[in-house]
């Protein structure tokens, strides 16, 4: 299967779960709204997601896959099995010390993740239940990201694609089944996470046990190859994951503004999820263990060439769907999430949030496909230093920008940060693996020329076709009018003007010795 069918096919299944995690978020929005119990909710949440998303979105996956695929590259399949056990042992006795040092010290984690919650009050107390209540699930992250890594090396990316939709649809049968019957609704919402994150688990079980991956094996507590990922870890989540990070640190700081600020924040973030997730980590979950064989085989030119049109087709699509955010922020915020508890000031203040996190999508989608290349090849010390920059200007902006605008100087904040840490990124790439940035910024200029013109199209269009009064229905239609409209003009006026952008799909689906790239260079 071509790395364009594998893109594709995982792209189609994050699409799908995306979806359906809107819906869920819609759902949560109409039952609990942006209130006190949906900030306790989503405060206790958020490291837990933050977790999920360096484990079981490929972070994790960034330190072990390349390992795992050097031991399946030189046909060692005992010491594949062999390592895969050892991690499973080990990762197993890490979650099971993580949940129950958090159960004992949750009243102090509280604190630093909700300075801004009285200790003692009911938000806080809140806080505290949903925060135990969740706890276990950080052991069935770390199983789910193990055999979500294995299985993508074995080129099996169906059954860890489609898990998230099976987590998102537990949920939502939480959310309208279980919340209605117990005392506080988000302890529902809580012990939907849980279930939600066990189906998902035995769904790749059975997988793992066809592989044989989790067969007999010759045990050894301090495999190589697991010694080697644990080493890496720590520097591959800084680099990895400052954008999540970052949202962690600016829900703590959310905590001291009025009620509803940590959800506001929350709900943005989910809609700016969209683009980065079909983008990003569609591409990265194929990309890593493609590139990691690559590097085991020392074809390093392969390499550059896929990430050269990789680049610059990211910059061409991640620009315009910027744009769209920042321009379609509210209707898109009031069809996803206007109904029940969720009201029409709690859509505005969610669409601010949306307008200056939008601003971010390009660097944050762009830094991602720059750290999978760097870890990929073995090169960590750039995307950790990117990371720790990244996260240093977060909170700097931060400090800066919150006292003058509030929730929205949180959210732009965020934004500032991830450009700076791309930057730093297209600056320092891998050694050997040449790129070319004038092609890129060529590409990003299109992109920039392509989304004027969408933008003031959808603007004209949208004050015709876009009401607020006339229901679901006439907003859903006005807003994917005004979506379509967008991807019509971008794509239209690159063809009509012959921008080579659009045949990248047909370059990579070549298998082609000879590099040749957009611009007609050998």
């Amino acid at each position: 299967m071509t790395l364009v069918k594998n893109t594709a096919a995982v792209s189609s299944l994050t699409l799908l779960s995306r979806i359906f995690g809107v819906i869920r978020d819609a759902l949560i929005a109409m039952v609990i709204g942006t209130t006190a119990q949906s900030d306790a909710f989503f405060i206790a949440f958020r490291p837990f997601d933050l977790l999920r998303k360096m484990f079981s979105d490929g972070i994790f996956s960034i330190s072990f896959v390349p390992e795992f695929s050097r031991y399946i590259a030189a046909d060692q399949r005992d010491r594949a099995v062999s390592m895969v056990v050892s991690a499973l042992v080990v990762l197993s006795a890490i979650g099971v010390f993580l949940v129950l040092t958090g159960l004992l010290a949750a009243p102090w984690i509280m604190q630093l993740m909700a300075p801004g919650f009285e200790p003692g009050g009911e938000k806080f107390s809140m806080t505290l239940v949903l925060f135990r209540i969740m706890m276990p699930y950080i052991w069935v992250i770390m199983m789910i990201s193990l055999c979500m890594g294995v299985l993508n090396t074995l080129g099996n990316f169906y059954v860890p694609g489609i898990t998230p939709l099976v987590f998102n649809l537990v949920v939502i049968l939480f959310t309208l089944l279980v919340t209605q019957y117990v005392d506080v609704p988000v302890t529902g919402l809580a012990l939907g996470v849980i279930f939600g994150g066990l189906v998902q688990l035995v769904f790749q079980v059975p997988l793992m046990l066809r592989h044989g991956m989790l067969g007999p094996a010759r045990f050894v507590l301090c495999h190589p190859g697991v010694v080697s990922s644990a080493i890496k870890m720590v520097p591959c989540m800084v680099g990895a994951a400052p954008y999540q990070v970052n949202m962690l640190v600016i829900s703590f700081l959310a905590s001291f503004l009025a009620d509803g600020s940590v959800s506001f924040l929350y709900y943005a973030d989910r809609v700016v999820q969209f683009p980065v997730a079909l983008i990003a980590v569609s591409f990265s979950t194929v990309l890593l263990p493609f590139y990691s064989r690559k590097a085991a085989a020392g074809e390093l030119a392969e390499i550059a060439t896929v990430f050269d049109t990789g680049i610059r087709l990211m910059v061409f699509v991640a620009i315009p769907a910027m744009a769209g955010l920042m321009i379609l922020n509210e209707p898109i915020v009031k069809l996803l999430f206007g109904q029940g508890a969720f009201d029409a000031l709690a859509a505005v203040q969610t669409a601010e949030c949306l307008f200056y996190l939008a601003m971010g999508v390009w660097a944050f989608i762009g830094s991602r496909l720059f750290v999978t290349l760097h870890y990929a090849v073995g090169s960590f010390r750039h995307p950790f230093f990117a990371g720790l920059i990244s996260i240093g200007i977060n909170l700097l902006c931060a400090s800066v920008l919150m006292p003058s605008m509030g929730i929205t100087g949180l959210a732009l904040s965020v934004s500032l940060s991830s450009v700076a840490g791309f930057v730093f990124l297209l600056c320092h790439p891998p050694a050997k693996i040449w790129f070319s940035k004038s092609d890129m910024l060529v590409s990003a200029c299109r992109a920039i020329f392509l989304s004027a013109i969408m933008a003031f199209s959808i603007k004209w269009v949208a004050g015709f076709i876009i009401c607020d009064s006339g229901g679901k229905l006439l907003l859903g239609a006005g807003v994917m009018a005004c979506v379509g409209l967008g991807v019509a003009v971008v794509f239209g006026t690159a063809r009509a003007l012959q921008f080579p952008e659009l045949d990248v799909v047909k370059q990579w689906s070549r298998k082609k010795s000879k590099r040749t790239d957009f611009y007609g260079h050998d």
